[in-house]
């Protein structure tokens, strides 16, 4: 039913259409084809061509038609008379010149003067314009004479002349050139969409387009277009430099379509365009010197420049059949139907230029040039369309990979887990120091592992844009000693001194994403640490107050090997190690750099390297933050209270013998390494592998906390979480549920909140944080002891 009413709907649209186009063609077929309708109208201009005599100096007197060709060289004067009516009525006269100047007398009155020698900037001729004046009735038998100079090939031309009332010879000029300007100011869109399309769509796939390049030469034809139009001077205060750049214009002409074709090509003929753009920027160079050096006119330069372009038509057409001979045309088949077109509209346009009578000069370089934009048009459609498919491949390559980093992460984070957890109770419970040196070795290890494995999910979060940026109040001072704190460990163990610097005058809480700003200074100091063999690493923070708001500077400097200036511009690429014969020995995958470059760049911060190559590097980072509390000194004398505080914690196990847990895991051996993890802690355990076991123990026991694995088989740890929720008869429906993974996707986290966990721990689990996860959800039960001793904890630090 469905599919019937839409295949109605589809033959309605299709009618619907057809109408449309329907009445369209009839528009355009009426008013091409159709005879004019005739109104009542006033009087119309007509043509004053009969009885003209040309006068030579000598007094002869030869008679002439008009518009026509006389025999004068260039700046000799041509004079032109013509006896007047003896009905003579008060009427407007109207010439044209053509780079001409013009007087104009009624017996030895001077009527009219035009030539713009004492306001235009260069040149020895006057820009075409139409002169017009007056006749009265007084004038009847009188002798009407016009003197015409120029300097230029119209020396000696006589253009059309128009009489009537004045405001019907400019109706009559509109007749004529309406067309030209039309398609003038439809070019001047045209080019201006495909320019503004073509920035666009370069900044939305970040891939230059060629058609870029048309635009550019149909903008550069309107202008010289609507420069040239004979309408010009109702609409330009200045003609002369109109026409100045109107001739400007034809000189650059070549440029984009040398561009283009050069592009399209593959540039197999680069070095033959090289050429050509140097001739034109040749000829646009000696052309405007000449111009504005009075020595010659652009009009008299200007059969340079149709050289050219009939040179680049021939070398369009060589190029383009060799590509045809060669089979390379496939790459540009419908352009090069279009170079066909402009070409032959080139070559009728330059023909038209040197016609004096004709009216429609640029229209068919202008159709052609649509022509070829159509084209061009066609194959950016097929490039687009090539372009989203392989964009669309590339997507669905990166998520594959993803998901495929993201399984293997699982795979290997479980018996990481098992060896780090393993490994914390030989450090615990080992008293021998070769033991114990060797358990250190496997600890540092296992964690180094893992940094791998954390910084290849994150580049590959960041190829599909899956690494988000999320914002929330933090307390400065406490980011900064916590990424000190995960640093010193390594610092101290390679007898480096390593400080923080902090100025005093930062904000105590301010709104950022702590744990990717944690991560860069992570990055940067476990390189500073990597690189550096002896002497310190010095971590600066400092802030600065904007327009834009408040500017956190952390600044990493180390005394280390530093960086060869050569090699700082390639820094930050992926997988790059810099100096490989003399770091052959560190460890790593040069993938820190390229993450802290990238999460910088999505905080729309910037970090900047200074390096002295064999005396060490300085790395700063600008991070916009907003301000949420002022008072950067109490906060720093609180977090010393804390620090004072963690001490004695430090000094201190976490127990609770009297609360009750229940871990659930499908791998007995995570099971071990849990029981084993907190066994100091005195907590009962009881253990389940699986979810339904998980299920039926606690319908019969209420526990106070509750360890879930997620991906066990079915019911998987969401699912029973779920049930144990939706069971009115089980006992734990409020008990807090922590869910442990080897899931490291990004979001992850937030994920297992929503779906009703109370909390998130990540395989490997740290002891450190799996007590204060404990501490924190069974503090009603949890006593502090000292059964264990502060050497028990420097112990097991490795």
């Amino acid at each position: 039913m469905t599919e019937q009413k839409n295949r109605g709907m589809n033959v309605l649209q299709w009618i619907l259409e057809l109408l449309l186009l329907s009445s369209v063609l009839y528009f355009i077929l009426g008013q091409a084809f159709l005879p004019g309708e005739k109104f009542a109208q006033g009087p119309q201009s007509t043509t004053f061509h009969e009885n003209w005599e040309r006068v030579f100096p000598d007094g002869s007197r030869q008679a002439i038609m008009v518009p026509g060709q006389c025999d004068v060289p260039e700046g000799e004067v041509l004079v032109i008379e013509k006896q007047l009516s003896q009905n003579q009525e008060n009427t407007w006269f109207c010439i044209r010149s053509s780079q001409q100047d013009i007087r104009v007398y009624v017996d030895d009155e001077l009527r009219q003067e035009y030539t713009t020698k004492d306001t235009r900037l260069a040149g020895k001729n006057s820009v075409s314009m139409y002169v017009f004046f007056e006749v009265t009735e007084e004038d009847a038998a009188k002798t009407l004479r016009m003197e015409i100079v120029s300097n230029s090939p119209y020396s000696g031309y006589v253009n059309e002349i128009f009489v009537g009332e004045q405001m019907e010879i400019w109706r009559s000029l509109f007749g004529r050139y309406f067309l030209g300007t039309v398609i003038a100011l439809f070019m001047l869109l045209l080019s201006l969409a495909v320019v503004v399309y073509s920035c666009i769509i370069q900044h939305i796939y970040k891939k230059k387009m060629e058609i870029v390049f048309l635009g550019v030469g149909l903008l550069i034809a309107s202008i010289w277009l609507i420069a040239e139009s004979r309408l010009r001077q109702l609409v330009f205060p200045n003609n002369s430099v109109a026409s100045d750049v109107g001739f400007l214009m034809v000189i650059l002409m070549p440029y984009p379509f040398l561009a283009y074709v050069n592009v399209i090509q593959k540039r197999r003929y680069q070095k033959v365009y090289m050429a050509m753009s140097a001739i034109s920027i040749a000829n646009f160079v000696f052309a405007t010197i000449f111009h504005f050096g009075n020595i010659m006119d652009f009009s008299q330069t200007m059969g340079v420049s149709h050289g050219i372009i009939i040179l680049m038509i021939g070398i369009f057409t060589v190029t383009v059949m060799n590509d045809v001979c060669k089979g390379d045309v496939k790459d540009y088949p419908e352009v090069a139907v279009g170079i066909g077109g402009v070409m032959l509209a080139g070559i009728q346009e330059i023909y038209l230029v040197y016609d004096k009578a004709s009216l429609y000069n640029g229209v068919a370089l202008c159709l052609g040039m649509v022509f070829l934009l159509f084209t061009a048009g066609i194959k950016t459609g097929r490039d687009m369309l090539k372009i989203e498919k392989e964009k669309h491949l590339a997507i669905v390559a990166n998520e594959s990979k993803s998901k495929f980093l993201a399984n293997m992460s699982h795979e290997i984070r479980t018996p990481i887990n098992t060896i780090i957890g393993m490994n914390e109770m030989i450090l615990r419970e080992n008293k021998d120091e070769a033991t114990l040196g060797y358990a250190r070795n496997i600890n540092n290890a296992g964690r180094m592992l893992i940094e791998l494995i954390n910084d290849i999910l994150d580049v590959s979060k960041l190829e599909v844009g899956k690494l988000e940026i999320t914002e929330n109040p933090y307390r400065l001072t406490t980011m900064l000693n916590d990424a000190m704190l995960s640093a010193s460990v390594r610092a101290h163990n390679k007898n480096l001194d390593i400080r923080l610097e902090q100025d005093k005058s930062l904000p105590a809480v301010v709104k950022g994403d702590e744990i990717r700003i944690k991560q860069i200074l992570n990055n940067l100091l476990s390189n500073a640490v990597k690189y550096t063999k002896q002497g310190s690493i010095t971590l600066a923070a400092k802030g600065a107050k904007t327009e834009m708001g408040f500017v956190l500077m952390l600044s990493v400097k180390d005394t280390g090997i530093g960086i060869k200036q050569e090699d700082i511009a390639g820094l930050f690429d992926s997988f790059r190690r810099m100096d490989l014969n003399r770091n052959r020995n560190v460890e790593g995958t040069g993938l820190g750099l390229s993450i802290t470059k990238e999460l910088v760049d999505q905080m729309h911060g910037r970090i900047e390297v200074e390096s002295e190559y064999g005396k060490g590097s300085c790395f700063t980072v600008w991070l916009p933050q907003e301000i949420i509390e002022e008072g950067a000194e109490e906060a720093e004398e609180q977090k010393k209270e804390e620090n004072t505080a963690c001490e004695t914690v430090e000094e201190k196990v976490f127990c609770a013998p009297d609360a009750s847990i229940l871990v659930v895991d499908d791998k007995e051996i995570n099971l071990i390494v849990i029981e084993a993890l907190l066994k100091r802690t005195g907590v009962k355990m009881d253990f389940a592998g699986g979810g339904k076991e998980c299920l039926e123990k606690s319908k019969h026991k209420k526990y106070d906390l509750i360890l879930m694995d997620h991906m066990m088989p079915e019911p998987d740890g969401v699912q029973t979480l779920h049930m144990i929720k939706e069971d009115a008869e089980n006992k734990n429906q409020e008990t807090p549920v922590i869910v442990l993974t080897a899931n490291a996707i990004s979001g992850v986290a937030e994920e297992y909140l929503k779906e009703g966990f109370t909390d998130y721990l990540s395989k490997p689990v740290e002891y450190q944080r799996l007590e204060a996860m404990l501490e924190k959800y069974l503090q009603p039960n949890c006593q502090n002891a000292t059964a264990l001793a502060a050497a028990t904890f420097k112990e097991s630090t490795p």
